[in-house]
C-alpha cells in the first residue's frame, strides 16, 4: 500500500505541476488578452471594446486561477500522500 500511495504522489505532483507549467503558458502567451486590454485602454468609454475585453479576462483568469489551482494541489496533495506512506510505513514495520 506504502508503494502504491508513493507512485500516486509523485504522478500527483508531476501531472500537476504540468498542468500548471501549461496552463501559465497560456496565460503569458493570452495574446487575445493583450490586444484587448491595448484597445480599451485607448478607448476607455467604447461598449465593444469594454465587452471584448471582458470575454478575453474571463478566459485569462481562468487560464491563471488553473495554473494556481493545479499547482497548490499538487504540492499539497502529494505531500500528504507521502506522509500517509510514510506513516503506514512505519506501522507496519511496528506491528510486524
Amino acid at each position: 500500500m506504502t508503494l502504491y500511495l508513493r507512485i500516486l504522489a509523485t504522478l500527483l505532483l508531476v501531472g500537476g505541476l504540468a498542468l500548471a507549467v501549461v496552463s501559465m503558458r497560456w496565460v503569458l502567451g493570452d495574446e487575445v488578452y493583450f490586444r484587448a486590454a491595448h484597445a480599451l485602454e485607448r478607448h476607455p468609454d467604447h461598449i465593444l471594446f469594454q465587452a471584448e475585453y471582458q470575454a478575453a479576462l474571463a478566459r485569462h483568469v481562468a487560464y491563471a486561477v488553473t495554473a494556481a489551482l493545479s499547482g497548490l494541489t499538487a504540492i499539497i496533495g502529494s505531500a500528504v500522500l507521502l506522509g500517509l506512506a510514510s506513516i503506514l510505513g512505519r506501522l507496519d514495520r511496528r506491528t510486524g
